[in-house]
């Protein structure tokens, strides 16, 4: 039962066009991200004044940089899939095929698997753009330095990281009935107020524990791809313990967003 269901919202997801654009868009960022950094600092890499980086500096600052474009359309995918069905008044279709929890579930594994996705997807436009442009403007590239094991990995807990945005726009959906509330309250909280209260908080020690600031403390496990050895500033928790947190705050949000989603009158 959980697998039908799970198949209906991927298919619902995968017809509408905003993932595909949010694919585009990712994938087109990071290209430009990188095509800057290497067409800016063009001089400095060839007379030596700037080390050229290695293939694992491509692939680790994808993944690093992927929140900063992928956030608002997570928001916006997260909160059409569930607000869709109160205003199409189709929650009754889907709840006839599974309970509530279930079909809950079901669109938030679609959202996960739409997230690694993506993860995988700036991997590979990463790696390839620093290919193209180590090969075809300096003629220095390599694989020598990259942790393949740990690239695989880092898609992985990036993906996890990240879920806890994508559960809260779901419990925020589910209690306003609304994907304009669930788009509107998810990007104010994510594009504003959460960066007013991390600038303005910024080495407080409870702002560790925002979500933003846990995500950027499990970048840093992102060094594992070159093997790197990078100092944890005092401000950012240790990446497990972040990663860890994250995972709580996912399952909190789930957890109260199917406890709102069985107690109401979908029927109306």
């Amino acid at each position: 039962m959980f697998m039908q269901l799970f198949s209906i919202e991927w298919t619902r997801l995968t017809r509408r066009a905003l993932p595909w654009f949010a694919f585009a868009a990712c994938g087109a960022f990071i290209w430009l991200s990188l095509q800057h950094y290497y067409t800016q600092n063009r001089t400095r890499l060839f007379d030596g004044s700037l080390t050229m980086p290695g293939a694992s500096f491509d692939l680790a600052n994808s993944l690093d940089q992927l929140l900063l474009i992928a956030l608002p359309f997570i928001i916006f995918i997260a909160a059409v899939m569930l607000g869709s069905d109160y205003s199409q008044r189709t929650n009754q279709h889907w709840l006839m095929r599974g309970s509530r929890t279930k079909s809950l579930l079901a669109k938030f594994l679609v959202i996960a698997l739409a997230i690694l996705f993506l993860q995988f997807l700036v991997l590979v436009v990463g790696g390839l753009t620093g290919w193209y442009y180590k090969t075809f403007l300096f003629d220095a590239y390599s694989l020598a330095n990259v942790n393949w094991s740990a690239a695989f990995a880092a898609a992985l807990y990036m993906t996890l990281a990240t879920l806890p945005y994508a559960a809260f726009v779901l419990l925020v959906t589910v209690v306003t009935r609304s994907s304009f509330a669930g788009i509107a309250i998810g990007l104010g909280y994510t594009q504003f107020f959460e960066l007013l209260l991390s600038g303005a908080f910024y080495r407080a020690d409870w702002s560790k524990w925002m979500m933003r600031n846990l995500h950027f403390s499990v970048t840093h496990l992102l060094n594992s791809i070159g093997n790197k050895t990078v100092d944890i500033p005092a401000h950012r928790l240790d990446p497990v313990p972040a990663l860890v947190a994250l995972t709580v705050y996912t399952l909190i949000f789930l957890s109260l967003a199917a406890w709102f989603y069985r107690r109401q009158d979908v029927g109306g």
